[in-house]
């Protein structure tokens, strides 16, 4: 191979990779612009938009089940294109002013192919960059990361210049790309590895309870997105209790903007951190310490606090999506994604509802972070040993 078809190959891999990637968050993200209308124009109470913009993550706990079943018995080929094409009809169908019982039902359906898209991730690294699992999860990370950028900045824009009053259509207009995207999948896919074969054989197999890995990973996931959720929920009361509500842009911003920073560095050193506790326990220690900086520093600098936070929480996201495919072979990947997922996703799920809880009855924004608190300490003690034995096939 020379070097030009090595440099092409290289794009179209991580081409493909980021913009699979863009459709993990994209449509989840483009509710929370659109809550104005669904409660004037659509009716949704407050406790109904909350069950809109968090249900998702539940299906993903729940997708993670059956995709990994999904992933043994059809392929990674026909899982990501049934994922994506899934996931664009159930966006789709939010688009019909139904009302909050069939956009529920629409929103579930969307879930259902992310959730299958999201266990396929980590596959498609490892099938087409084995030697790169690092940069290539990066990569796909950061079309996440700029998929919930377009979703919350330009949705506002995107509806006020050219839908006005049908401003429903959003939901579908996003996802009108899919079908190239699927199109690209077919095509580009013949010039890259061969993705793996399903085998009807395959039964239902329930995630293994005796595999630490598993719930290593499902800690470290846990930590992740939990930094990640509590961070975003909590920081706007948390502004309003210190009267400094007035930076809560520029602070979202911040943390959103540092986001694409780490995805983007990682790109170039991910594979040299790859497999070593001291890093990934120092990244989680980083993204944990920042929490107290946003809570306590005066002024203006819970900005910059906020940008260190994003930051940080990035980097270990990326690597909590790239160690399944680093430490397992090919063929165990399915189960070891469908209990990360499954566990992980259902554990951000409680300690958001938790610390929520928490602040309620306290009066007290701070201790809503206690519960991720504790499951960073618990993911961060777990690292080393999680790490410490890789078989050789992988």
């Amino acid at each position: 191979m020379t070097s030009s078809d090595g440099l092409r190959r290289a794009l179209l891999t991580y081409g493909l990779l980021w913009g699979l990637g863009l459709y993990l968050r994209l449509t989840v993200l483009v509710v929370p612009p659109l809550i104005p209308q669904l409660k004037a124009v659509l009716g949704f109470s407050g406790g109904e938009v909350a069950i809109a913009t968090s249900l998702p993550l539940v299906t993903l706990a729940l997708g993670g089940l059956a995709a990994g079943w999904l992933l043994a018995r059809l392929g990674v080929r026909s899982c990501m294109l049934g994922g994506l094409a899934v996931m664009a009809i159930g966006s789709g169908l939010r688009s019909l002013p139904e009302g909050f019982l069939p956009f529920m039902l629409a929103t579930l359906l969307m879930g259902g192919g992310i959730a299958l898209m999201q266990a396929a991730m980590p596959m498609l690294a490892k099938l087409w960059a084995p030697e790169r699992i690092g940069r290539a999860s990066a990569v796909y990370t950061n079309g996440l990361l700029v998929g919930e950028l377009l979703a919350a900045g330009a949705t506002g824009p995107l509806v006020a210049a050219w839908l006005g009053a049908q401003w429903q259509w959003a939901f579908a207009l996003w996802v009108a790309p899919v079908p190239l995207l699927m199109l690209a999948l077919v095509v580009g896919g013949r010039r890259l590895p061969a993705l793996a074969a399903g085998s009807r054989a395959a039964g239902l197999t329930l995630p293994d309870r005796h595999d630490g890995r598993m719930w290593g990973l499902a800690a470290l996931l846990g930590a992740a997105a939990a930094l990640y959720f509590t961070g975003n929920v909590f920081l706007p009361p948390l502004l309003e209790e210190s009267e400094r509500l007035s930076l809560l842009a520029p602070s979202l911003t911040a943390l959103n903007g540092a986001q694409m920073l780490s995805s983007a560095l990682l790109i170039f050193c991910a594979d040299r951190l790859m497999g070593r506790a001291a890093p990934l326990i120092g990244i989680t220690a980083l993204a944990l310490l920042a929490l107290p900086l946003m809570l306590w520093l005066p002024g203006g600098a819970v900005v910059w606090a906020a940008g260190v936070f994003g930051f940080f929480t990035s980097a270990l996201f990326i690597f909590v999506l790239a160690l399944p495919a680093w430490l397992v072979r090919l063929e165990a990947l399915p189960r070891l994604m469908a209990g990360m997922l499954f566990f992980g996703y259902l554990l951000v799920f409680a300690i958001t509802v938790v610390g929520g809880w928490l602040s309620d009855l306290s009066g007290s924004v701070a201790l809503a972070f206690l519960p991720t608190l504790l499951i960073c300490l618990v993911a961060m003690a777990g690292t080393p040993r999680l790490l410490a034995v890789r078989p050789q096939e992988a």
